[in-house]
């Protein structure tokens, strides 16, 4: 849902010719807009509906959307999805298109999708077998509608699903000024208001004004003009607390979630976080799930419409790659909602492309998407296989009053301007550490884990990592990058402050999925520091509320102690 989303947004608005098309059969589909729905609640949605001019009962396919005017079934899928013998229904969330109700993102999407999927069912065009589609906050929705299963919704397909307190407005515990515009993108109309969201010298200026400033991360929004409310209210809610967790599935509650999914994301898709969240979440609970993963080399867009392109953000991508993810999707569908035979692609459960190796793995579980593992130390610059024989450790002094320095970060994929670069400039923020050269063939996949010994003279941390593979030529592949506030670090529900002076153990796992062949004589690069940009919100480590901190919190500058008995577990498949 980060960046790219605005890149998905203006993708759909180019497809609006289809309905125009669709419209020139008369007689072959029925189209009835702003369908309103009234909620047991006292609330109301709207819904467009689109199906074959027939009266022979069919299954549906919902598109449960908060971008109201770039109504993806409208606009692009009508003829083919319908032509397959389905009815489609896109259903806005409160406050969008008809609906008066005020619009709050998130947080009613759990309780309306059972009725939802109730009301559907009902309809005498429909079958009583429902299933729901696409990406983003529409992959959250679905998600969400899980969280009280209705009988009739047969299967899903979350699609870089947005995982609200897990991977956005915040990433492991650190807020994204990003948020703001999102949110002026979805609450300023009742339609999305597509000026304003596209408008990046505007918020550019802002988000720049805000970190050379130094004001307080709450008071971001009075930069543009005016508080806005939805997010003041998400900063009263820093932990992953009920507020959060009321919106999708919990603990035991995917135990209850016995229908086929099948999940979609990508290496730099904004939202895989939240996405392999859901995933892991599902599989650990329900020990019998029937859970399918598709994988590959996309971003947050490419991840949904897979197979369009051939380069990502400066890098080229194997043909392997290029393969059609709408053929699976509609194959799949066509499986449990039409009793045809299973995706030929879908060979197993976990499906995953070794990019560089233009091959797709076909696997039973995440675990067997290496079958090698390497502690690599932080050790003088180097990434060192074997624990160093001496504790030692590397100063760093970061100046949070200092904001000369703006690093460079452009459109966005992951906070990655480009994905191949030729060299990689010095950050003033991080420390950067090498590996020695590989020696054999192999894949680096599966995500990393960062276990950090570490003392600072303050209360809390904001550590990004950024992981490269620099090539023999001298080139540098952008693989993923991290952030993660050490406070929550061990528990995302509760803030644990650290003891300043004291040496602190901060385990990092919840990082990006990877599966990349390294080439003989490449080596991995880590950047290893804090969080010191305007993409995100700053932590000056006193122990407040960091929304409330701003840079009069900056008198005593950050002296951090990376110690060499600190490694990154990376792992390979060979």
């Amino acid at each position: 849902m980060i960046k790219s989303t605005l890149t998905i947004l203006l993708y759909l608005l180019t497809l609006q010719t289809t309905l125009a098309q669709s419209n020139s059969h008369p007689g072959k589909y029925i189209i009835q807009d702003s369908v309103l729905l009234n909620l047991p609640s006292g609330g109301h949605l709207c819904a467009l509906i689109i199906r074959k001019d027939t009266n022979v009962q069919m299954p549906c396919l919902v598109m449960y959307n908060i971008y109201s005017d770039t109504a993806t079934w409208r606009y692009a899928s009508a003829e083919a999805v319908v032509d397959r013998g389905y009815a489609t229904i896109e259903v806005n969330t409160r406050g969008k298109y008809c609906s008066n109700d005020p619009l709050e993102p998130f947080e009613h999407e759990a309780e309306d999708g059972y009725y939802i999927i109730d009301w559907i069912s009902k309809q005498p065009w429909c079958n009583g077998k429902v299933g729901m589609l696409f990406g983003s906050y529409l992959g959250f929705t679905q998600w969400a509608t899980t969280k009280h299963l209705h009988p009739a919704l047969k299967t899903i397909i979350p699609t870089v699903a947005a995982n609200p307190g897990i991977d956005f407005p915040r990433q492991n515990g650190v807020f994204m000024t990003w948020v703001l515009q999102w949110l002026h993108a979805v609450s300023d109309t009742k339609l999305t208001n597509d000026l304003v969201f596209t408008d990046s010298t505007r918020w550019n200026g802002i988000f720049t004004k805000y970190y050379q400033s130094g004001i307080k991360f709450s008071s971001l929004d009075s930069l543009e003009g005016t508080k806005h409310n939805i997010f003041q209210r998400w900063l009263q809610h820093p932990d992953y607390d009920e507020y959060w967790q009321k919106m999708t599935p919990q603990d035991k509650e995917f135990a209850n979630i016995n229908i086929p999914i099948l999940t979609v994301t990508g290496y730099w898709d904004d939202d895989q976080l939240g996405a392999m969240h859901y995933y892991k979440q599902h599989l650990q609970q329900n020990k019998n799930a029937n859970h399918y993963l598709v994988i590959g080399p996309y971003d947050h867009l490419t991840s949904q419409i897979m197979g369009e392109t051939d380069t990502l953000a400066g890098l080229p991508l194997d043909s392997a790659a290029i393969f059609g993810s709408r053929k699976v999707m509609y194959e799949w569908f066509d499986y449990i909602l039409k009793d045809s035979s299973k995706p030929t692609f879908l060979s197993n459960k976990v499906n995953f492309e070794i990019l560089g190796k233009n091959e797709w793995k076909h696997v039973a579980s995440l675990n067997e998407m290496y079958n090698d593992s390497a502690l690599l130390f932080l050790n003088n610059g180097t990434l060192q296989r074997g624990k160093p024989l001496t504790i030692q450790f590397a100063q760093q002094i970061v100046d949070f009053k200092d904001r000369g320095y703006i690093k460079p970060t452009g459109e966005v994929i992951m906070n990655f301007p480009n994905l191949l670069l030729d060299s990689l400039p010095g950050f003033p923020d991080q420390l950067k550490f090498v590996s020695e050269p590989i020696e054999s063939p192999m894949a680096i996949s599966g995500n990393y884990e960062a276990n950090l010994n570490l003392s600072i003279n303050k209360k809390d941390i904001d550590i990004a990592i950024e992981l490269y593979e620099q090539l023999p030529n001298g080139k540098f592949v952008a693989l993923n990058h991290t952030v993660q506030r050490a406070s929550y670090a061990k528990d995302r529900t509760k803030r644990q402050l650290l003891h300043p002076n004291k040496i602190e153990n901060v385990m990092i796992n919840n990082t990006y999925i990877t599966c990349k062949q390294l080439s003989v004589g490449s080596r991995l690069v880590a950047l290893i520091g804090v969080v010191k940009n305007p993409k995100w919100q700053i932590n000056y480590g006193i122990g407040k509320e960091v929304s409330e901190e701003d840079i009069s919190d900056a008198d005593v500058p950050l002296a951090i102690k990376w110690y060499n008995n600190s490694y990154l577990k990376f792992k390979f498949l060979k």
